[in-house]
């Protein structure tokens, strides 16, 4: 006679099922996604990154534009700017990058270093503005 354990066992205890990938759902499609996914936050970041220095005008020209601060201070953070975006140690009209005509350089560092350092003058907000315009026409052709 059989033994009433063994032959009832399956029905009490069923066997677990095999456990198989669903179609369409493997590992594989997961590590596309997520790789697609980090692809995605660094061509933002680069595109952010690349995009700071134009940024950094903007808000140069906005603030000459509404004159929220001293000729002077606006021409210092100018001259910060042209040294950071054509890596300069020191803006100087002997000094001209490549790329831009020397004499508009010589003209422009003359009348930044005019709004640094001479007395205020009181167009200096308005003239800002239009040397921030030239460094903006630089940025697209350097």
């Amino acid at each position: 006679m059989a033994d009433p354990r063994n032959e009832l066992a399956d029905i009490i205890a069923p066997a677990a099922p095999a456990m198989a990938i669903p179609a369409g759902h493997g590992l594989l499609w997961w590590a596309a996604v997520g790789l697609m996914c980090v692809s995605a936050v660094l061509l933002f970041a680069w595109l952010g990154q690349r995009r700071r220095p134009a940024r950094n005008l903007a808000a140069i020209a906005a603030a000459a534009a509404q004159r929220q601060d001293t000729p002077a201070v606006l021409a210092g953070r100018l001259d910060a700017w042209v040294r950071m975006r054509f890596r300069l140690t020191r803006v100087d009209a002997a000094n001209c990058p490549a790329g831009l005509d020397p004499a508009r350089w010589a003209d422009w560092v003359a009348t930044l270093a005019q709004l640094r350092f001479a007395p205020p003058r009181p167009d200096a907000h308005v003239v800002l503005e239009r040397l921030c315009e030239i460094a903006r026409s630089w940025g697209r052709h350097v």
